[in-house]
């Protein structure tokens, strides 16, 4: 049986990880390590000085390790000290929101543990969930009996995913998959492969008094482009997006190396 590490962004009581543990736990040896609290929008970065330690907690009778650290340090530490073995795939989510573009891409906790996986030379796959405004607003609706089965079927539909690729490696390039599935998708949903649309989300700090106050940006009015995540949720579809690393294309270090010799002097 083939081992998986589970992670997320949100911590352990969220709404998106028990469900998914439930699936996982169905096909796979699975081992947990998850941040303690909620680390949205922590990206990739780990914990340089800060003393870490992880916790067992009982979640339903199913037992769970618990970290005082971010999403990226739950993927190194769970990889390398948790797992009994090396897992055969990182799995992380499921997100309470989606996670599509360049801009949440980055940002995201949940990708920044799969790119942590990564980099660590195991498969991995995250996965995310839209949700309407008002069950972020207030977390009082992640909780109501519908939510569960929206949640429940996000977990089934990651879950098939990440069998599909049980025994086959990723394509030459590929490092991980990111998973985005809208609020009503069950399995019968339909399923788009695509790129993350370029979003530039402007400002993300509003001043309250002397202070600046995290909120997430709105996308009015955006002109969403066929084959981009966005696009295959706007339009009722599950998005799987596959990604890789290398931050520059030849075809980019072709064009900046042209244009930067025919300029330098």
């Amino acid at each position: 049986m083939k081992t998986i590490l589970l992670t997320n962004d949100d911590g352990y009581d969220s709404s998106g990880f028990y469900p998914l543990l439930e699936e996982l736990d169905k096909e796979f040896n699975v081992e947990t390590l998850v941040p303690d609290t909620e680390r949205s929008w922590v990206a990739k970065s780990i914990s340089r000085f800060n003393k870490l330690s992880y916790k067992e907690i009982k979640l339903n009778d199913r037992l769970i390790y618990a970290l005082n650290g971010t999403p990226a340090d739950c993927a190194q530490i769970g990889i390398h000290d948790v797992c009994k073995k090396l897992p055969d795939l990182v799995v992380s989510g499921i997100n309470l929101g989606v996670n599509i573009g360049h801009g949440f891409i980055l940002s995201s906790g949940t990708v920044g543990a799969a790119m942590e996986a990564s980099i660590n030379g195991i498969r991995a796959i995250s996965s995310s969930l839209r949700l309407p405004l008002k069950n972020l607003e207030d977390k009082k609706e992640l909780f109501k009996p519908h939510t569960y089965e929206v949640f429940r079927n996000a977990a089934k539909i990651t879950a098939k995913i990440v069998k599909t690729f049980e025994n086959i490696p990723f394509p030459k390039g590929i490092d991980l998959i990111t998973i985005n599935i809208p609020y009503e998708a069950d399995l019968n949903s339909k399923i788009e492969i695509t790129k993350p649309f370029r979003n530039h989300y402007g400002k993300l700090f509003h001043k309250e008094g002397n202070e600046f106050v995290h909120k997430n940006p709105k996308f009015d009015n955006i002109k969403t482009v066929p084959g981009t995540d966005l696009h295959a949720l706007m339009n009722g579809n599950i998005s799987v997006t596959p990604l890789n690393l290398e931050l520059a294309s030849k075809e980019t270090m072709d064009a900046f190396e042209k244009l930067f010799f025919e300029n330098w002097n």
